[in-house]
């Protein structure tokens, strides 16, 4: 049983000092006030987060495609190849962007915007969420 503990106390340390990258290859970093103008211009967003979190609010009209469920046919459900596309998950800790976005250029996407800030950032503008 100490095993165990150790063994979580261990691999969740690692995790809290996960920083989000910079860049994606592929991608397109974005700020929340750039965010912002590509909701206002219709671009689509697509969350990556577990249901846990989508279940308190989202970015208002954002596509929920957990990353487990991030396949080029479910992805191309919600936006074309050739289509801006803003990904996001629960902010610069999160994992899950990044990983949808390498997804996203191996499916031949092209016009993929990283919001790295993501959810939290969004919420703390008091942008539109539902």
């Amino acid at each position: 049983m100490k095993k165990i503990v150790f063994i979580l106390l261990t691999v969740s340390s690692l995790f809290a000092n996960y920083m989000a990258p910079m860049h994606v290859p592929g991608s397109q970093l974005i700020d929340s006030q750039k965010a912002y103008e590509m909701f206002n211009n219709n671009v689509k967003f697509i969350d990556v987060r577990p249901d846990r979190f989508v279940k308190n609010g989202k970015i208002k009209n954002a596509y929920h495609l957990f990353i487990g469920s991030f396949s080029k046919k479910n992805l191309n459900s919600i936006v074309k190849e050739n289509e801006d596309v803003v990904i996001y998950c629960n902010g610069q800790r999160c994992p899950l962007t990044a990983e949808a976005i390498e997804k996203a250029v191996e499916y031949g996407y092209t016009k993929i915007y990283y919001y790295r800030d993501g959810y939290p950032a969004w919420n703390h503008y008091k942008f539109p969420v539902e």
